[in-house]
C-alpha cells in the first residue's frame, strides 16, 4: 500500500495502516487491496504469484475466507498464485478460531506465509500446526547481519534450518546492501526481498516490463550495510590526547557519528566522544572534509528500546587514564574526581583548530 497525499506527499504504510486498524477501516481497505491485487496479477504471464498482507484484525473477521473466495472468483486468478502474508500476532487470539481460519483458507487453495517472523509471538508449537508454505525472516535480523557484534547471522541460519525441516520456503526481508545479500544467500535463504532489487512501482510499469521481456533486476546498493543514522543537533565534548574540544554532533547511528567543529582532521585520527552521563565512546575518523568528520565507533552503540542509543558500558575515566589519557581531558559531568593540580609544562600544543558552529 502506498499513499501519496496531495499536500503531505508520501505517507508510509507504517503510519496509516495502524490508524486504519484503530478506526475500523482496515477491513474495507484490506478487501479492496486483495481484490485489486488479484485483478492485477491476472494480467501477469505464467505462474507469477502475488502476495497480499492480511492484518490481524482482518484475520479475526469470520468473513475473511468468503472475501478471499470472491476475489479469486471475480478475477479468475488461480488460487495457487495468491499468497496471504500473516503476522505472528494472530496467534495471540483464540486458538480454536485461529485453527479454523487457517483450515478455511487452505481449503481455498491459497498459499500462506508467516510474515515478520521472530518479532512477535514466536513459538515452535504453532509452527507445527499452522499450514504455512513460507517463513519470511524479519528485516530486523537482516539489517546489520554482517556485523561481528551481532548474532543476527546465527538467528537467520537457525530460522532457515527450521523452515527446511518443516518443509517451508524462506524469504529474507529488507535486504539493501551487497554484503547482506551475499550472506543471506550463503545461509540458504530461498528468496530475497528488498530495495537492493527494486522499490515498489505501479501495475502499468510491471505489465510494460513483462511484455517487453525486461522484468529482470540486477542487485544494486552499497557494498556494506550502514546503520540508520538519526539527525541530532547538540554540543558534545570530544577528546584527543591532552585536549577536550567542543563540537556539534550532527548525526548518530549504532556504528558511527558525524561531527562538526574541528578543522582538517586526518583520516585515522582516534577520538573519545563524551556523550554525557559517563558515556564515553572510542571512535576513529573515516571521512574528513574541512570542519566535518565522519566517525566509526570501536564498539557499536545499543538501543534503549525507545528510539535512543547509548553506550553498552559506562567507561571509567580512570581506565582511560591508565591507557594514557589524562583525567584533566574529561570535562564536567564525566564523573571523574579532579586530580592534583595540572603541570602545564607537560601539556603539548593542541593538534586541531576549533571552529565556531552556530546552533539553530
Amino acid at each position: 500500500m502506498r499513499w501519496h497525499h496531495p499536500e503531505r506527499g508520501a505517507i508510509s504504510p507504517a503510519v496509516f495502516i495502524p490508524i486504519a486498524e484503530d478506526s475500523n477501516l482496515i477491513n474495507s481497505l484490506g478487501e479492496w487491496a486483495l481484490r485489486k491485487a488479484c485483478e492485477d496479477a491476472v494480467a501477469w504471464p505464467g505462474g507469477l504469484r502475488v502476495a497480499v498482507n492480511v492484518s490481524a484484525v482482518q484475520f479475526a473477521t469470520a468473513g475473511l475466507p468468503a472475501i478471499v473466495a470472491n476475489a479469486l472468483a471475480s478475477s479468475e486468478l488461480d488460487p495457487e498464485r495468491l499468497e496471504l502474508e500473516i503476522t505472528e500476532s494472530v496467534f495471540m487470539g483464540d486458538t480454536e478460531s485461529t485453527d479454523k481460519m487457517f483450515g478455511a483458507l487452505k481449503k481455498l487453495g491459497v498459499r500462506l506465509a508467516l510474515d515478520d517472523f521472530g518479532t512477535g509471538y514466536s513459538s515452535m508449537s504453532y509452527l507445527r500446526k499452522a499450514p504455512f508454505d513460507k517463513i519470511k525472516i524479519d528485516q530486523s535480523f537482516v539489517r546489520g547481519c554482517t556485523e561481528p557484534s551481532t548474532s543476527n547471522a546465527a538467528i537467520i541460519s537457525a530460522i532457515i534450518s527450521l523452515a527446511k525441516a518443516l518443509g517451508m520456503e524462506t524469504t529474507a526481508e529488507g535486504v539493501e546492501a551487497m554484503d547482506e545479500l551475499k550472506l543471506v544467500r550463503e545461509l540458504g535463504a530461498g528468496t530475497i526481498q528488498g530495495y537492493i532489487y527494486s522499490e515498489a512501482f505501479p501495475q502499468d510499469e510491471v505489465c510494460e516490463r513483462l511484455e517487453c521481456g525486461k522484468f529482470e533486476f540486477v542487485p544494486t546498493g552499497p557494498e556494506h550495510y550502514r546503520s540508520e543514522r538519526r539527525t541530532v543537533y547538540r554540543r558534545i565534548g570530544i577528546i584527543h590526547e591532552d585536549y577536550r574540544y567542543e563540537v556539534v554532533l550532527r548525526d548518530l547511528s549504532r556504528t558511527g557519528a558525524r561531527i562538526e567543529g574541528l578543522l582538517d582532521v586526518p583520516v585515522g585520527t582516534r577520538f573519545v566522544l563524551d556523550l554525557g552521563e559517563g558515556q564515553l565512546a572510542v571512535a576513529s575518523v573515516r571521512r574528513s572534509r574541512e570542519s566535518v568528520q565522519g566517525l566509526e565507533f570501536e564498539t557499536p552503540l545499543v538501543s534503549d528500546g525507545a528510539g535512543g542509543l547509548y553506550t553498552r558500558h559506562r567507561v571509567s575515566p580512570y581506565a582511560l587514564a591508565a591507557a594514557g589519557m589524562p583525567l584533566t581531558a574529561l570535562g564536567p559531568g564525566s564523573n571523574a574526581m579532579h586530580p592534583a593540580p595540572l603541570d602545564l609544562s607537560k601539556i603539548s600544543t593542541p593538534c586541531f583548530i576549533q571552529t565556531k558552529v552556530a546552533m539553530g
